[in-house]
């Protein structure tokens, strides 16, 4: 026997035919010849030596791009071989899924094909995930208010606008901001203080938190008038103290109080110092404990001098044997609109009210003075000693010597 094979026909991978003719000669060189095929065919998938696995990566909010392309480009870690050519591998990747910030998922088939077509496959899921909290740039600060009177309310809105100027960020997302805030707290007045979280929270719902305090204080001072200064003329009618002459008090924060704090004057208890002036002080306090003092003067000059009414004249005869009478002389009526008055008498001569006073007119000059030292007007009271007395004759005789016939006498 003998065959005219040469070669086989180079087909896929390592497959091919040869037809082959075998050619039976005997010994004369008669021949006779059969012809028939050697195929080798390759119908065995690729074996998967190791399986594609899943990845699961951390969000960089670019897509992951570079950890994606070489997870496919090591079709997620398979492995495969054929005994009969090498393999190629391919995938069906499109896209990820649309998922919480830049996160997604994406199953993919990796397809094992030989040279001759037959494919092997395996199928993984490439996945990108956020489970990294934002993180916070600048940290909420506290804020300290003034107190309006009326919560702030402008100031703690935009505090708590601004998340309490809070910056946060998220590789993954962009951050939405929320606080618990409720209300703030009851102190003095109307100030108060809340401590609040403010929370940055990511697409995929991890969060991060920082903390303040918005404080509403008041240490500003109530604010309010003098008491208008009171004017008046006597000491006695100095009004009672009242707190209710204070009238345009008034602070930012609450209603302020007001209350008697103390007084002096500029002489004393039972002064007669003119003008005497009395300083009452007030305390005008609000509900934090700031307060001013506020003062009132009031006033009392004496100007006004007193008054007085003569005793009416006097008119008498003299006393018997005697060149004038015994009178009694009775006070002025005198009045001031203050105290009680001192009076003054023009008898110089040291004569009591009640003395001798002697025949003919005698004039006395009356006038009052008050404790201040204002003197009324004076007047005039007449007293009048009329002699009504007839005089005695006395007759002595008179003895004269005659000398030349004449006397002389002289009466």
């Amino acid at each position: 026997w003998t065959n005219n094979y040469i070669a086989l026909s180079d087909a896929c991978g390592a497959t091919g035919t040869a037809s082959v003719t075998f050619t039976a000669t005997d010994a004369c060189g008669n021949t006779a010849s059969t012809t028939a095929s050697f195929t080798i065919v390759d119908t065995t998938n690729p074996t998967i030596a190791t399986q594609a696995i899943n990845a699961s990566v951390e969000c960089d909010g670019n897509g992951n791009a570079t950890d994606l392309e070489a997870w496919l480009a090591s079709n997620g870690g398979a492995a495969s071989n054929d005994t009969c050519s090498e393999v190629t591998w391919t995938n069906n990747y499109i896209a990820l899924s649309d998922a919480c910030g830049a996160t997604g998922t994406a199953t993919v088939t990796f397809t094992a094909t030989d040279a001759c077509g037959n494919k092997s496959t395996r199928s993984a899921r490439f996945i990108i995930e956020d489970k990294v909290k934002p993180y916070i740039g600048t940290s909420a600060s506290n804020l300290t208010v003034a107190c309006d009177g009326a919560g702030n309310t402008s100031a703690l809105t935009a505090w708590l606008t601004s998340n309490g100027g809070a910056t946060a960020g998220d590789v993954c997302s962009s951050v939405t901001w929320s606080n618990n805030f409720t209300t703030l707290s009851d102190l003095c007045g109307a100030t108060g203080s809340a401590l609040v979280t403010f929370t940055a929270t990511d697409a995929c719902g991890n969060f991060s938190t920082t903390q303040a305090t918005f404080t509403v204080e008041d240490k500003i001072k109530p604010t309010a008038s003098n008491p208008a200064p009171i004017a008046i003329q006597c000491i006695s009618a100095i009004p009672a103290r009242d707190i209710l002459v204070v009238t345009d008090e008034a602070d930012n924060c609450a209603t302020p109080s007001v209350s008697w704090l103390s007084e002096s004057n500029n002489g004393g208890a039972g002064t007669t110092t003119s003008p005497y002036v009395l300083t009452r002080i007030y305390r005008v306090s609000d509900a934090c404990g700031n307060f001013i003092d506020v003062s009132q003067e009031i006033t009392a000059i004496d100007d006004t001098d007193p008054t007085i009414t003569c005793p009416a004249d006097i008119a008498l005869n003299n006393d018997l044997g005697k060149c004038g009478a015994k009178v009694t002389i009775t006070n002025p009526t005198g009045s001031d609109n203050c105290s009680i008055v001192t009076y003054n008498s023009s008898r110089s001569d040291g004569l009591a009210l009640t003395a001798d006073y002697p025949v003919g007119n005698t004039t006395i000059t009356w006038s009052v003075t008050d404790a201040k030292g204002n003197t009324s007007a004076s007047c005039d009271q007449l007293v009048t000693i009329t002699d009504n007395q007839v005089p005695t004759a006395i007759c002595k005789n008179i003895t004269v010597p005659l000398s030349s016939g004449t006397a002389s006498i002289t009466a």
